[in-house]
């Protein structure tokens, strides 16, 4: 994607060739330029990826300043305020149009073609952004995203009057989130894109489970379908403490609730979902240092641990069960976990 924005610092801020300050999130392979003033200190650091534009900007500000934002195309923003004593503004020249950049709270965003002007106040700001390409919520994956519709449909439409989505809680979860990202970015490797996307995706269907949608689903079924979404994307590294913490409830009452409902805990319904994704990869790679790397085990010796524990097999043996499932779909399931 393209940068769709730029910016014009008053006279007095001047281009620093080599940053003096340290960066709070550096992002690997971005972009970085800084501007100082007699007071003031502004780092950016941007990426340009095919799937979502990263922006990131650190403020170091011993007096108050309003920048002009120019944007010379309607486009959908998700973004993330990680720091800041007290809010930034955002506000259309134009239009009764403002955002309040809260320390942790995040947003999703249509800011429409037009002028707007960022209010930075004296302090030490974060705000990460990620400019995102709208088809990523197309039919049908866009039934879960109901609260993003009309933004979408802006953006479609290039509307001339921005618009915001109700904002969500950006807790620890997400800040580990987008500092894996950070790091893992490489332009020089073949699969840069498909990571990017992936990590993308996992922190548009994070936000998804901190807005509430009406009390459509039970709290028990938000936390197993969250479950499944980050077993898919950390497999052996995910925590159910992250799951109580992203629903605001105890690991404990969650446990008991799923206990309750499905017949089984919550941990022992996270190992049936590891485990299924262990068997949907497994057959597919050669090695089993492979599996056990993209499942998110620290070792072979965890992936057999696991796998012993849970099915009595060796993962040689659980292997080959499942190339024998794969050629008779008539065979049994090895798990006898009740169904999801």
């Amino acid at each position: 994607m393209k940068r769709s924005y730029d910016f014009s610092l008053p006279e007095e801020y001047q281009s620093v060739d080599l940053p003096s300050d340290s960066i709070s999130y550096p992002i690997r392979n971005a972009q970085v330029r800084q501007w100082k003033s007699s007071g003031n200190r502004i780092i950016e650091q941007v990426f340009d990826g095919r799937y979502g534009y990263l922006y990131y900007y650190e403020f170091w500000m011993e007096h108050e300043e309003t920048i002009p934002i120019y944007t010379l195309l309607g486009d959908l923003h998700l973004t993330y305020p990680l720091l800041s004593n007290s809010p930034l503004r955002q506000r259309h020249s134009r239009q009764d149009f403002a955002i309040d950049f809260v320390e942790g709270r995040g947003a999703y965003l249509y800011l429409a073609k037009g002028v707007y002007n960022l209010t930075i106040p004296k302090g030490h700001h974060i705000l990460v952004g990620f400019i995102l390409d709208a088809g990523l919520f197309r039919p049908p994956a866009n039934r879960h995203f109901s609260f993003l519709q009309h933004l979408v449909q802006a953006k479609k439409n290039q509307s001339s009057q921005s618009d915001k989505s109700i904002t969500f809680r950006v807790g620890a979860v997400t800040k580990r989130q987008l500092q894996l990202l950070f790091s893992k970015i490489n332009p020089n490797i073949l699969d840069n894109e498909h990571m990017i996307l992936k990590q993308l995706i996992f922190l548009i269907q994070l936000s998804r489970f901190k807005i509430s949608e009406d009390g459509k689903e039970k709290l028990i079924d938000q936390a197993r379908n969250l479950l499944q979404m980050m077993v898919l994307h950390q497999g052996a590294q995910v925590r159910l403490s992250d799951i109580a913490q992203v629903l605001s409830k105890s690991r404990d009452y969650i446990n008991e609730e799923h206990k309750k409902t499905y017949g089984c805990t919550f941990h022992d319904y996270r190992n049936q979902m590891l485990l299924e994704y262990i068997a949907s990869i497994i057959v597919g790679n050669e090695k089993l240092a492979t599996t056990a790397e993209e499942c998110g085990f620290s070792s072979i010796v965890e992936l057999n641990k696991f796998i012993k524990n849970q099915t009595g097999l060796t993962p040689l043996s659980f292997k080959q069960q499942q190339q024998h499932s794969d050629n008779d779909p008539s065979s049994e399931n090895y798990s006898d976990a009740p169904p999801s």
